[in-house]
Protein backbone atom coordinates (compact mmCIF):
# COMPACT_ATOMS: atom_id res chain seq x y z
CA UNK A 1 0.00 0.00 0.00
CA UNK A 2 2.82 2.42 1.03
CA UNK A 3 4.96 1.73 -2.22
CA UNK A 4 2.14 2.62 -4.58
CA UNK A 5 1.41 6.07 -2.30
CA UNK A 6 5.09 6.48 -2.72
CA UNK A 7 4.72 5.70 -6.63
CA UNK A 8 1.92 7.96 -6.92
CA UNK A 9 3.11 11.16 -5.29
CA UNK A 10 6.73 10.58 -7.09
CA UNK A 11 4.80 10.97 -10.16
CA UNK A 12 2.89 13.61 -9.58
CA UNK A 13 5.41 15.63 -8.17
CA UNK A 14 7.23 14.81 -11.91
CA UNK A 15 4.65 16.32 -13.71
CA UNK A 16 4.68 19.29 -11.36
CA UNK A 17 8.28 20.37 -11.26
CA UNK A 18 10.63 19.99 -14.55
CA UNK A 19 13.36 17.90 -14.98
CA UNK A 20 16.01 20.50 -13.75
CA UNK A 21 13.96 20.96 -10.32
CA UNK A 22 12.86 16.91 -9.37
CA UNK A 23 14.78 13.80 -10.22
CA UNK A 24 13.85 10.42 -8.30
CA UNK A 25 15.51 6.64 -8.50
CA UNK A 26 15.04 3.25 -7.04
CA UNK A 27 17.98 1.91 -4.95
CA UNK A 28 17.91 -0.24 -2.51
CA UNK A 29 14.47 -1.03 -2.39
CA UNK A 30 13.92 2.59 -1.77
CA UNK A 31 12.67 5.70 -3.63
CA UNK A 32 15.68 8.38 -3.88
CA UNK A 33 14.51 11.88 -4.46
CA UNK A 34 16.20 15.12 -5.45
CA UNK A 35 14.96 18.38 -5.44
CA UNK A 36 16.41 22.19 -6.17
CA UNK A 37 14.16 24.84 -5.01
CA UNK A 38 14.35 27.88 -7.14
CA UNK A 39 13.32 30.88 -4.39
CA UNK A 40 11.22 33.42 -5.38
CA UNK A 41 12.86 36.84 -4.85
CA UNK A 42 11.67 39.94 -4.69
CA UNK A 43 13.03 42.91 -7.63
CA UNK A 44 14.66 44.87 -5.19
CA UNK A 45 16.54 41.86 -3.48
CA UNK A 46 20.12 42.23 -2.32
CA UNK A 47 23.02 40.67 -0.39
CA UNK A 48 25.05 42.61 2.00
CA UNK A 49 28.79 42.01 3.56
CA UNK A 50 31.37 43.43 5.21
CA UNK A 51 34.43 42.68 7.56
CA UNK A 52 33.27 42.01 10.82
CA UNK A 53 36.12 42.73 12.63
CA UNK A 54 36.52 46.15 10.61
CA UNK A 55 33.71 48.36 12.93
CA UNK A 56 33.93 51.54 10.91
CA UNK A 57 33.62 49.86 7.87
CA UNK A 58 30.02 49.97 5.78
CA UNK A 59 28.51 47.33 4.50
CA UNK A 60 28.19 46.78 0.62
CA UNK A 61 25.31 45.98 -0.90
CA UNK A 62 24.65 43.97 -4.41
CA UNK A 63 21.34 43.86 -6.12
CA UNK A 64 20.72 40.06 -7.32
CA UNK A 65 17.91 38.11 -8.99
CA UNK A 66 18.45 35.08 -8.04
CA UNK A 67 20.29 32.90 -5.08
CA UNK A 68 21.88 29.73 -6.04
CA UNK A 69 19.03 26.73 -5.63
CA UNK A 70 18.47 24.97 -2.03
CA UNK A 71 19.20 21.06 -2.45
CA UNK A 72 16.96 18.76 -0.58
CA UNK A 73 17.84 15.20 -0.85
CA UNK A 74 14.84 12.94 0.07
CA UNK A 75 14.50 9.04 0.92
CA UNK A 76 11.00 6.87 1.15
CA UNK A 77 11.21 4.66 4.05
CA UNK A 78 9.00 1.10 3.02
CA UNK A 79 6.76 2.13 6.13
CA UNK A 80 6.09 6.01 4.49
CA UNK A 81 3.27 7.62 4.59
CA UNK A 82 1.57 5.39 7.14
CA UNK A 83 4.14 5.29 9.89
CA UNK A 84 7.51 7.17 9.48
CA UNK A 85 7.99 10.77 8.06
CA UNK A 86 10.45 10.82 4.48
CA UNK A 87 14.42 10.85 5.69
CA UNK A 88 15.87 13.65 4.44
CA UNK A 89 19.16 16.73 4.55
CA UNK A 90 19.15 20.58 2.74
CA UNK A 91 22.32 21.68 1.10
CA UNK A 92 22.96 25.11 0.66
CA UNK A 93 26.16 27.36 -0.31
CA UNK A 94 24.55 30.64 1.52
CA UNK A 95 21.89 29.74 4.27
CA UNK A 96 24.57 28.97 7.27
CA UNK A 97 24.21 26.00 9.49
CA UNK A 98 21.81 27.57 11.94
CA UNK A 99 19.23 29.02 9.02
CA UNK A 100 19.14 25.53 7.92
CA UNK A 101 18.71 23.44 11.18
CA UNK A 102 15.39 26.03 11.66
CA UNK A 103 14.26 24.98 8.25
CA UNK A 104 14.53 21.46 9.39
CA UNK A 105 12.60 21.39 12.35
CA UNK A 106 10.16 23.49 10.10
CA UNK A 107 9.60 20.74 8.09
CA UNK A 108 9.37 18.26 11.08
CA UNK A 109 6.79 20.23 12.56
CA UNK A 110 5.06 20.06 9.14
CA UNK A 111 5.34 16.06 9.45
CA UNK A 112 3.85 16.23 12.87
CA UNK A 113 0.71 18.14 11.58
CA UNK A 114 -0.09 16.19 8.92
CA UNK A 115 1.17 12.85 10.26
CA UNK A 116 0.40 9.94 8.53
CA UNK A 117 -0.16 11.89 4.91
CA UNK A 118 2.26 12.36 1.85
CA UNK A 119 4.05 15.43 2.78
CA UNK A 120 6.66 16.09 0.15
CA UNK A 121 5.20 18.88 -1.76
CA UNK A 122 3.93 20.13 1.17
CA UNK A 123 7.30 20.41 2.20
CA UNK A 124 8.60 21.77 -1.44
CA UNK A 125 6.17 24.19 -2.00
CA UNK A 126 6.95 25.90 1.61
CA UNK A 127 10.35 25.89 0.65
CA UNK A 128 9.74 28.00 -2.61
CA UNK A 129 7.33 30.20 -1.93
CA UNK A 130 8.15 30.74 2.45
CA UNK A 131 11.66 30.46 3.17
CA UNK A 132 12.64 33.86 3.02
CA UNK A 133 9.62 34.93 4.58
CA UNK A 134 10.28 32.10 7.45
CA UNK A 135 14.15 33.08 8.07
CA UNK A 136 13.43 36.94 7.88
CA UNK A 137 15.37 37.08 4.64
CA UNK A 138 12.31 38.78 2.46
CA UNK A 139 14.67 41.95 1.59
CA UNK A 140 17.67 41.36 2.06
CA UNK A 141 20.64 38.39 2.84
CA UNK A 142 23.63 39.28 5.30
CA UNK A 143 26.50 37.47 4.95
CA UNK A 144 28.95 38.79 7.33
CA UNK A 145 29.78 36.15 8.98
CA UNK A 146 30.55 34.31 6.48
CA UNK A 147 32.56 36.87 3.77
CA UNK A 148 35.05 37.31 7.67
CA UNK A 149 35.28 33.98 7.75
CA UNK A 150 36.62 33.64 4.14
CA UNK A 151 38.81 37.01 4.65
CA UNK A 152 40.57 35.12 7.86
CA UNK A 153 40.97 31.49 5.51
CA UNK A 154 42.70 33.82 3.35
CA UNK A 155 44.93 35.73 6.02
CA UNK A 156 45.88 32.11 7.26
CA UNK A 157 47.41 31.12 4.09
CA UNK A 158 50.25 32.89 4.69
CA UNK A 159 50.15 32.01 8.70
CA UNK A 160 53.22 29.68 8.40
CA UNK A 161 55.41 32.01 7.09
CA UNK A 162 54.87 34.61 9.92
CA UNK A 163 55.11 31.29 12.51
CA UNK A 164 58.86 31.03 11.32
CA UNK A 165 59.84 34.70 11.16
CA UNK A 166 58.51 35.16 14.54
CA UNK A 167 60.75 31.71 15.65
CA UNK A 168 63.80 33.72 13.96
CA UNK A 169 63.02 36.48 15.88
CA UNK A 170 63.25 34.91 19.19
CA UNK A 171 66.33 33.07 18.54
CA UNK A 172 67.95 35.81 17.84
CA UNK A 173 66.43 38.39 20.30
CA UNK A 174 68.71 38.81 23.73
CA UNK A 175 65.52 38.99 25.85
CA UNK A 176 66.13 36.73 29.20
CA UNK A 177 65.44 33.41 29.88
CA UNK A 178 63.27 34.61 32.98
CA UNK A 179 61.61 37.27 31.11
CA UNK A 180 60.48 34.24 27.82
CA UNK A 181 59.50 32.80 30.92
CA UNK A 182 56.81 34.40 32.65
CA UNK A 183 55.82 34.94 29.04
CA UNK A 184 55.33 31.22 28.19
CA UNK A 185 52.85 31.14 31.47
CA UNK A 186 51.03 34.45 30.47
CA UNK A 187 50.70 32.55 26.85
CA UNK A 188 49.32 29.06 28.39
CA UNK A 189 47.10 30.82 30.68
CA UNK A 190 45.44 32.60 28.19
CA UNK A 191 45.38 29.40 25.62
CA UNK A 192 43.73 27.15 28.67
CA UNK A 193 40.99 30.26 28.97
CA UNK A 194 40.26 30.45 25.45
CA UNK A 195 40.03 26.48 24.73
CA UNK A 196 37.52 26.21 27.87
CA UNK A 197 35.38 28.77 25.71
CA UNK A 198 35.68 27.02 22.60
CA UNK A 199 34.65 23.60 24.06
CA UNK A 200 31.61 25.33 25.62
CA UNK A 201 30.83 26.78 22.05
CA UNK A 202 31.28 23.66 19.73
CA UNK A 203 29.19 22.55 22.46
CA UNK A 204 26.30 24.98 22.70
CA UNK A 205 26.62 24.75 18.68
CA UNK A 206 26.39 21.15 18.23
CA UNK A 207 23.12 21.02 19.93
CA UNK A 208 21.71 24.06 18.05
CA UNK A 209 22.79 22.63 14.56
CA UNK A 210 20.71 20.17 13.15
CA UNK A 211 22.79 16.79 11.05
CA UNK A 212 20.42 17.36 8.25
CA UNK A 213 21.57 20.68 7.45
CA UNK A 214 24.80 20.85 5.47
CA UNK A 215 26.59 24.17 4.35
CA UNK A 216 27.98 23.12 1.40
CA UNK A 217 30.74 26.02 0.75
CA UNK A 218 34.69 25.64 1.09
CA UNK A 219 35.89 28.74 3.18
CA UNK A 220 38.54 29.53 1.25
CA UNK A 221 35.84 29.93 -1.55
CA UNK A 222 34.96 33.81 -1.79
CA UNK A 223 31.14 34.07 -1.11
CA UNK A 224 30.49 37.39 -2.88
CA UNK A 225 32.00 36.09 -5.89
CA UNK A 226 30.32 32.96 -6.03
CA UNK A 227 26.68 34.89 -5.62
CA UNK A 228 27.49 36.96 -8.72
CA UNK A 229 28.19 34.56 -10.66
CA UNK A 230 25.52 32.56 -10.18
CA UNK A 231 23.18 35.37 -10.38
CA UNK A 232 24.83 36.08 -13.82
CA UNK A 233 24.42 32.61 -14.97
CA UNK A 234 20.90 32.29 -14.01
CA UNK A 235 20.25 35.26 -15.23
CA UNK A 236 21.33 33.97 -18.93
CA UNK A 237 19.34 30.55 -18.34
CA UNK A 238 16.03 32.53 -18.41
CA UNK A 239 16.64 34.90 -20.79
CA UNK A 240 16.92 31.98 -23.38
CA UNK A 241 14.07 30.72 -22.13
CA UNK A 242 11.65 33.57 -22.70
CA UNK A 243 10.05 35.18 -25.74
CA UNK A 244 11.22 39.13 -27.09
CA UNK A 245 10.07 40.93 -29.47
CA UNK A 246 12.87 42.26 -31.83
CA UNK A 247 13.03 46.09 -32.07
CA UNK A 248 14.62 45.98 -35.39
CA UNK A 249 12.24 43.59 -37.40
CA UNK A 250 9.15 43.54 -34.65
CA UNK A 251 9.81 39.42 -34.73
CA UNK A 252 8.85 37.68 -31.59
CA UNK A 253 11.47 34.99 -30.99
CA UNK A 254 13.27 33.06 -28.01
CA UNK A 255 15.82 34.51 -25.75
CA UNK A 256 18.20 31.71 -26.94
CA UNK A 257 17.82 33.24 -30.81
CA UNK A 258 17.93 36.94 -29.32
CA UNK A 259 20.60 38.89 -27.82
CA UNK A 260 20.43 41.44 -25.08
CA UNK A 261 22.86 44.81 -24.93
CA UNK A 262 24.04 45.65 -21.12
CA UNK A 263 23.57 47.87 -19.03
CA UNK A 264 20.43 49.01 -21.17
CA UNK A 265 18.53 45.61 -21.77
CA UNK A 266 17.26 46.37 -25.05
CA UNK A 267 17.00 43.38 -27.20
CA UNK A 268 17.29 42.45 -30.86
CA UNK A 269 17.39 38.80 -32.48
CA UNK A 270 20.50 37.69 -33.73
CA UNK A 271 19.72 38.10 -37.56
CA UNK A 272 19.66 41.39 -37.32
CA UNK A 273 22.52 42.11 -34.90
CA UNK A 274 24.70 39.64 -36.76
CA UNK A 275 24.01 41.88 -39.90
CA UNK A 276 24.40 44.82 -38.13
CA UNK A 277 27.79 43.92 -36.93
CA UNK A 278 29.13 42.30 -40.43
CA UNK A 279 28.65 46.05 -42.14
CA UNK A 280 30.25 47.68 -38.93
CA UNK A 281 33.08 45.18 -38.84
CA UNK A 282 33.75 45.76 -42.94
CA UNK A 283 33.18 49.14 -43.13
CA UNK A 284 36.51 48.80 -39.87
CA UNK A 285 34.24 50.89 -37.59
CA UNK A 286 35.03 48.58 -34.86
CA UNK A 287 35.10 50.91 -31.88
CA UNK A 288 31.94 52.08 -29.86
CA UNK A 289 29.92 49.68 -31.77
CA UNK A 290 27.05 50.61 -29.93
CA UNK A 291 23.37 49.53 -29.02
CA UNK A 292 20.79 49.62 -32.35
CA UNK A 293 18.33 51.78 -30.41
CA UNK A 294 18.00 55.41 -31.04
CA UNK A 295 20.03 57.38 -28.53
CA UNK A 296 21.11 54.40 -26.53
CA UNK A 297 24.58 54.61 -25.25
CA UNK A 298 25.24 50.67 -24.13
CA UNK A 299 27.97 48.64 -26.41
CA UNK A 300 28.74 45.95 -28.05
CA UNK A 301 31.38 43.64 -25.76
CA UNK A 302 34.19 41.36 -27.69
CA UNK A 303 32.38 38.27 -26.13
CA UNK A 304 29.03 39.03 -26.95
CA UNK A 305 30.35 39.79 -30.83
CA UNK A 306 32.52 36.43 -30.60
CA UNK A 307 29.58 34.64 -29.62
CA UNK A 308 27.91 36.20 -32.79
CA UNK A 309 29.92 36.68 -36.08
CA UNK A 310 31.84 33.92 -37.85
CA UNK A 311 35.80 33.08 -36.48
CA UNK A 312 37.37 34.56 -39.47
CA UNK A 313 35.28 37.96 -38.92
CA UNK A 314 35.83 38.06 -35.30
CA UNK A 315 39.50 37.75 -36.14
CA UNK A 316 39.24 40.87 -38.62
CA UNK A 317 37.55 42.90 -35.73
CA UNK A 318 40.27 41.92 -33.03
CA UNK A 319 42.69 42.94 -35.70
CA UNK A 320 41.43 46.22 -36.64
CA UNK A 321 40.59 46.93 -32.67
CA UNK A 322 44.15 46.18 -31.67
CA UNK A 323 45.45 47.91 -34.30
CA UNK A 324 43.09 51.08 -33.50
CA UNK A 325 44.01 50.99 -29.64
CA UNK A 326 47.10 50.79 -30.24
CA UNK A 327 46.93 53.72 -32.80
CA UNK A 328 45.78 56.33 -29.91
CA UNK A 329 49.24 55.19 -28.00
CA UNK A 330 51.57 57.91 -28.37
CA UNK A 331 54.74 55.47 -27.74
CA UNK A 332 53.50 52.77 -30.32
CA UNK A 333 54.80 53.01 -33.91
CA UNK A 334 54.41 49.73 -36.32
CA UNK A 335 57.27 48.31 -38.28
CA UNK A 336 57.58 50.38 -41.41
CA UNK A 337 57.77 46.67 -42.97
CA UNK A 338 54.93 45.39 -45.11
CA UNK A 339 54.89 42.08 -44.28
CA UNK A 340 56.25 42.61 -40.64
CA UNK A 341 53.79 45.95 -39.43
CA UNK A 342 54.46 44.68 -36.00
CA UNK A 343 53.68 47.31 -32.86
CA UNK A 344 57.32 49.09 -31.51
CA UNK A 345 57.38 50.64 -28.08
CA UNK A 346 59.00 53.30 -28.37
CA UNK A 347 61.56 54.97 -25.74
CA UNK A 348 61.31 58.73 -24.70
CA UNK A 349 63.46 60.89 -26.33
CA UNK A 350 64.74 58.07 -28.57
CA UNK A 351 65.16 59.06 -32.62
CA UNK A 352 64.98 55.35 -33.54
CA UNK A 353 63.27 52.03 -32.45
CA UNK A 354 64.22 48.16 -33.31
CA UNK A 355 61.19 45.71 -34.24
CA UNK A 356 61.23 43.15 -31.74
CA UNK A 357 59.62 40.68 -34.60
CA UNK A 358 62.28 41.53 -37.29
CA UNK A 359 64.95 42.75 -35.63
CA UNK A 360 64.41 46.54 -38.11
CA UNK A 361 66.23 49.54 -36.86
CA UNK A 362 64.36 52.42 -38.21
CA UNK A 363 63.85 56.23 -38.14
CA UNK A 364 61.30 57.11 -36.08
CA UNK A 365 60.47 60.40 -38.54
CA UNK A 366 61.25 59.27 -41.73
CA UNK A 367 60.76 55.19 -41.41
CA UNK A 368 63.57 54.14 -43.58
CA UNK A 369 66.66 52.21 -42.01
CA UNK A 370 68.52 53.95 -39.23
CA UNK A 371 70.75 56.71 -40.27
CA UNK A 372 72.39 58.31 -37.45
CA UNK A 373 73.19 61.85 -37.71
CA UNK A 374 72.25 62.28 -41.23
CA UNK A 375 69.04 64.49 -41.78
CA UNK A 376 65.79 62.55 -43.94
CA UNK A 377 65.58 62.25 -47.04
CA UNK A 378 62.69 63.84 -48.91
CA UNK A 379 61.73 64.77 -52.16
CA UNK A 380 60.75 68.30 -53.50
CA UNK A 381 57.22 68.58 -52.28
CA UNK A 382 58.43 67.32 -48.62
CA UNK A 383 60.88 70.09 -48.70
CA UNK A 384 58.68 72.47 -49.79
CA UNK A 385 55.84 71.29 -46.89
CA UNK A 386 58.99 71.48 -44.40
CA UNK A 387 60.04 75.26 -45.26
CA UNK A 388 56.63 76.32 -44.95
CA UNK A 389 55.95 74.79 -41.43
CA UNK A 390 59.41 75.54 -40.22
CA UNK A 391 58.78 79.19 -41.29
CA UNK A 392 55.49 79.46 -39.65
CA UNK A 393 55.89 77.14 -36.80
CA UNK A 394 55.83 79.68 -33.07
CA UNK A 395 59.74 79.41 -31.46
CA UNK A 396 58.79 76.00 -29.69
CA UNK A 397 57.73 74.36 -32.98
CA UNK A 398 61.17 75.53 -34.83
CA UNK A 399 63.04 73.67 -31.77
CA UNK A 400 61.22 71.02 -32.26
CA UNK A 401 62.39 70.65 -35.70
CA UNK A 402 65.67 72.02 -35.03
CA UNK A 403 65.93 69.16 -32.59
CA UNK A 404 65.11 66.57 -35.49
CA UNK A 405 66.55 68.13 -38.69
CA UNK A 406 69.24 69.98 -36.87
CA UNK A 407 69.34 74.21 -37.29
CA UNK A 408 72.57 74.17 -40.05
CA UNK A 409 70.60 71.60 -42.09
CA UNK A 410 67.37 73.44 -41.91
CA UNK A 411 69.03 76.72 -42.93
CA UNK A 412 71.15 74.71 -46.18
CA UNK A 413 67.24 73.62 -47.26
CA UNK A 414 66.04 76.70 -47.43
CA UNK A 415 69.20 78.50 -49.25
CA UNK A 416 68.69 75.61 -51.89
CA UNK A 417 65.09 75.29 -52.11
CA UNK A 418 65.18 79.10 -52.90
CA UNK A 419 67.52 78.30 -55.20
CA UNK A 420 65.71 75.79 -57.15
CA UNK A 421 61.95 77.99 -56.78
CA UNK A 422 64.67 80.58 -58.76
CA UNK A 423 65.59 78.54 -61.23
CA UNK A 424 62.33 77.26 -61.51
CA UNK A 425 60.62 80.15 -62.24
CA UNK A 426 63.34 81.82 -64.10
CA UNK A 427 64.49 79.32 -66.49
CA UNK A 428 63.75 76.25 -68.88
CA UNK A 429 65.49 73.48 -69.64
CA UNK A 430 67.13 72.11 -73.19
CA UNK A 431 64.68 70.04 -74.54
CA UNK A 432 67.66 67.96 -75.77
CA UNK A 433 70.42 67.95 -72.37
CA UNK A 434 67.96 69.34 -70.29
CA UNK A 435 70.12 72.20 -68.66
CA UNK A 436 68.77 75.00 -67.40
CA UNK A 437 69.05 78.12 -69.16
CA UNK A 438 68.20 81.40 -68.28
CA UNK A 439 66.80 84.40 -70.91
CA UNK A 440 67.90 87.59 -70.13
CA UNK A 441 67.66 89.44 -73.60
CA UNK A 442 67.00 89.01 -77.12
CA UNK A 443 64.42 87.32 -79.41
CA UNK A 444 62.80 84.28 -78.74
CA UNK A 445 64.63 81.43 -80.85
CA UNK A 446 67.15 80.24 -78.07
CA UNK A 447 70.61 78.39 -78.29
CA UNK A 448 71.50 75.93 -75.72
CA UNK A 449 75.32 76.67 -75.04
CA UNK A 450 75.93 73.75 -73.45
CA UNK A 451 75.01 71.16 -76.66
CA UNK A 452 73.97 74.05 -79.25
CA UNK A 453 70.26 73.22 -79.39
CA UNK A 454 68.04 75.63 -80.69
CA UNK A 455 64.69 75.92 -79.44
CA UNK A 456 61.91 77.78 -78.93
CA UNK A 457 61.71 79.98 -75.66
CA UNK A 458 58.00 80.32 -75.73
CA UNK A 459 56.99 76.56 -76.48
CA UNK A 460 60.29 74.86 -75.37
CA UNK A 461 59.60 73.14 -79.52
CA UNK A 462 63.58 72.22 -81.11
CA UNK A 463 64.13 74.42 -84.29
CA UNK A 464 65.67 73.31 -87.55
CA UNK A 465 69.53 74.66 -87.35
CA UNK A 466 69.41 75.54 -91.04
CA UNK A 467 66.63 77.71 -90.44
CA UNK A 468 65.59 78.45 -86.83
CA UNK A 469 63.22 81.39 -87.74
CA UNK A 470 61.06 78.79 -89.61
CA UNK A 471 59.40 78.26 -86.63
CA UNK A 472 58.12 81.74 -86.43
CA UNK A 473 57.01 82.51 -89.79
CA UNK A 474 55.11 79.33 -90.28
CA UNK A 475 51.43 80.28 -89.92
CA UNK A 476 50.24 76.85 -88.81
CA UNK A 477 52.41 77.60 -85.60
CA UNK A 478 51.75 78.40 -82.26
CA UNK A 479 54.23 81.14 -82.13
CA UNK A 480 53.70 82.88 -85.41
CA UNK A 481 54.71 86.47 -85.76
CA UNK A 482 55.99 86.32 -82.27
CA UNK A 483 59.80 85.60 -82.28
CA UNK A 484 60.26 89.04 -80.25
CA UNK A 485 57.22 88.96 -78.18
CA UNK A 486 58.39 90.17 -74.64
CA UNK A 487 61.98 92.25 -75.81
CA UNK A 488 62.09 95.44 -73.86
CA UNK A 489 63.00 98.36 -76.08
CA UNK A 490 63.68 101.98 -75.51
CA UNK A 491 63.08 104.25 -77.55
CA UNK A 492 64.50 107.48 -76.11
CA UNK A 493 67.12 109.89 -77.87
CA UNK A 494 70.94 108.42 -77.24
CA UNK A 495 72.05 111.42 -78.55
CA UNK A 496 70.80 113.58 -75.88
CA UNK A 497 73.21 111.79 -72.76
CA UNK A 498 74.22 115.15 -72.11
CA UNK A 499 72.07 116.90 -71.34
CA UNK A 500 70.22 117.23 -67.70
CA UNK A 501 67.83 114.47 -66.69
CA UNK A 502 64.89 115.28 -64.80
CA UNK A 503 64.01 112.75 -62.18
CA UNK A 504 60.41 113.88 -62.68
CA UNK A 505 59.95 112.39 -65.57
CA UNK A 506 61.12 109.10 -65.10
CA UNK A 507 57.27 107.74 -65.34
CA UNK A 508 57.76 108.69 -68.75
CA UNK A 509 60.60 106.75 -70.11
CA UNK A 510 58.90 105.47 -73.11
CA UNK A 511 60.49 101.94 -72.58
CA UNK A 512 58.06 99.38 -73.44
CA UNK A 513 56.98 95.24 -74.28
CA UNK A 514 57.00 94.55 -77.79
CA UNK A 515 54.61 92.23 -78.30
CA UNK A 516 54.94 91.54 -81.74
CA UNK A 517 58.36 92.45 -83.58
CA UNK A 518 59.24 90.57 -87.09
CA UNK A 519 62.82 90.39 -87.70
CA UNK A 520 63.71 87.46 -90.20
CA UNK A 521 67.18 88.66 -90.35
CA UNK A 522 70.06 85.42 -89.94
CA UNK A 523 71.91 87.65 -87.50
CA UNK A 524 71.83 85.82 -84.05
CA UNK A 525 74.17 88.16 -82.30
CA UNK A 526 70.71 89.77 -80.58
CA UNK A 527 69.91 86.49 -78.29
CA UNK A 528 71.85 86.16 -75.52
CA UNK A 529 71.50 82.43 -73.86
CA UNK A 530 73.06 81.85 -70.21
CA UNK A 531 73.86 78.20 -69.33
CA UNK A 532 72.57 77.48 -65.50
CA UNK A 533 74.67 74.18 -64.28
CA UNK A 534 74.70 75.15 -60.76
CA UNK A 535 73.61 77.72 -58.40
Amino acid sequence: MDNEKQKDELTALESIYNSEEFSYKHENNEYECTLKIFLNLSGDFYFSYKDIRQIDEESTKVQISHLPPITVLVTLPNNYPSLSPPNFTLISSWLRPPLLSRLCRKLDQLWKETEGVEILFTWFAFLQNETLEFLNLKENLNINQTYTRYKIALENQIQPELTMCASNILKKSSVDVRHRNEMTNTKNHHHQHFSKKKNKRQKNNKNSFDKRAVFDRPVSSNPVQMLIDYNEMRNEIEFKRNFYTCKICFSDKLGIDCTQFIPCSHVFCKDCIVGYLEVRIKDGAVQDISCPEDKCTSEATPGQIKDLVSPELFSKYDSILLSATLSTMSDIVYCPRRHCQYPVSREVNEVFATCPSCQYAFCLFCKMVYHGIEPCKMNSADKQSLMKEYKNASPEGKLQLEKRYGKKQLQLMIDNTMSENWITNNSKNCPHCKVAIEKSDGCNKMACGHCNTFFCWLCSTRLDPRDPYQHYRNPNSSCFNRVNQGILMNLGDDDDEDDEVDDSDDDDDPTFVVDEFIDYSDDDNSTEEIEIDDL
